[in-house]
């Protein structure tokens, strides 16, 4: 009896500690846990050349894509900015031994009545995200945001 007993607990052992290697084995693939947060920073709208603050959230949907969340960001004409998207793809890529994920969006949006284009890609690397945003209003003029920001 004694030893059916022990043998039970060394499967009990050895069952929990495998699942927790498998546990640390899926988080380490977990890329959208490793960027999801919130980010303060500045953004740099190159044709107003002016700086603005943004808040910026990444919400983790699965664990290799999140959800990019802006609230309120007043643009200086007083216009609010709210932006909710769909899934985005959350790519690592290793850069001098360290893990870099990269962020790629494409969205249309109304602008004062105009259609607007957007496309993003963004790099996080250690808690910092560096983006680009191209905007074209119309099909005719185009403009760019970079935006750099911290991990809250």
């Amino acid at each position: 009896m004694k030893f059916v007993g022990l043998l039970l607990f060394l499967c009990l052992a050895v069952g929990g500690s495998m699942k927790a290697m498998s546990a640390n084995n899926t988080n380490k693939k977990d890329h959208a846990a490793a960027v999801a947060g919130t980010y303060n920073g500045e953004a740099f709208v190159e044709i107003m050349q002016q700086k603005m603050k943004l808040k910026l959230e990444l919400q983790r949907t699965h664990r290799d894509s999140v959800i990019v969340v802006v609230k309120d960001f007043v643009l200086p004409t007083g216009q609010k900015f709210n932006y909710r998207s769909t899934g985005v793809s959350v790519k690592p890529e290793v850069k001098d031994g360290k893990t870099v994920y990269k962020l790629n969006i494409s969205f249309t949006y109304m602008y004062n009545g105009m259609p607007m284009k957007v496309t993003a890609t963004g790099t996080i690397k250690d808690g910092e995200l560096d983006s680009l945003v191209k905007a074209t209003i119309m099909d005719a003029m185009e403009t760019k945001v970079t935006y750099k920001a911290k991990k809250a």
